[in-house]
């Protein structure tokens, strides 16, 4: 029997304090979702493939007057990009391969610092399309999360959070993806028990909680590569 071909999935998991697993007010060690997520995924996917998934997450940033745009440049270190003009420039020419990204998807979770630090959902969003931008102009997919919930009880806010998700939600836009994971892993919408076990501060989640985030954006890349693989094989 041949053996068959190896593969490689190269994962970024990019954002803030979410991303970054932080829980117990900073006093534990982090337990980011990436470390559920990649079990899940090395456990699903064929045995042949090689899967890396890397962290990069500053708990605290925000997309507008924060780093999260020099962030992300760093991970393209061959190229720049120009989102008016919307093309790549590539710098040192001869030193590049054009064919080599670093990473084919990254999980990117941003938006909720941006909220809470008074910034309109449509400033957000459209800080955050211009991240996805850099991503997919230097080949690279993103899978985009919501904004998790949070404990806050203020009308207003609520209605912040659901306008920047909606628009998350609607996107539609080449080489990008959604997890709804607001929907998936809910704050007001979790039984109570569940949720004392799931959320800490009201705000971040405990470890059950981003092993539970893992899981569903696990799910969801899975179904997304599946959907991709199903078409390749229609167009053979």
């Amino acid at each position: 029997m041949p053996t068959p071909p190896s593969s490689s999935l190269r994962i970024l998991c990019f954002g803030a304090s979410i991303t970054a697993g932080f829980h117990s007010f900073g006093l534990a060690p982090p337990h980011p979702y990436a470390h559920r997520l990649q079990h899940h995924l090395s456990t699903s996917l064929p045995p042949s493939t090689t899967l890396t998934v890397s962290i990069d997450a500053v708990p605290g940033d925000r997309i507008i007057g924060g780093d999260y745009d020099s962030r992300l440049r760093r991970h393209f270190p061959a190229s720049s990009f120009d989102v008016k003009a919307g093309k790549v420039e590539r710098e040192e020419e001869g030193n590049v391969d054009e064919g080599e990204t670093k990473y084919d998807w990254i999980i990117l979770q941003a938006g909720g610092n941006d909220l809470a630090s008074g910034h309109s959902p449509e400033d957000i969003f459209t800080a955050l399309t211009h991240l996805w931008d850099i991503c997919t102009a230097n080949s690279t997919q993103v899978l985009s999360l919501t904004v998790t919930e949070t404990s806050a009880e203020s009308k207003l806010m609520r209605e912040r959070y659901a306008r920047l998700n909606a628009m998350i939600r609607e996107a539609r836009k080449g080489g990008v993806w959604v997890a709804d994971v607001e929907k998936e892993v809910p704050y007001w919408g979790m039984e109570a028990g569940k949720r004392r076990r799931v959320w800490d501060d009201g705000l971040h989640f405990k470890p059950e909680g981003y092993d539970l985030l893992g899981e569903k954006v696990g799910g969801r890349l899975l179904e997304i590569l599946q959907e991709e693989r199903g078409e390749r094989r229609g167009k053979l």
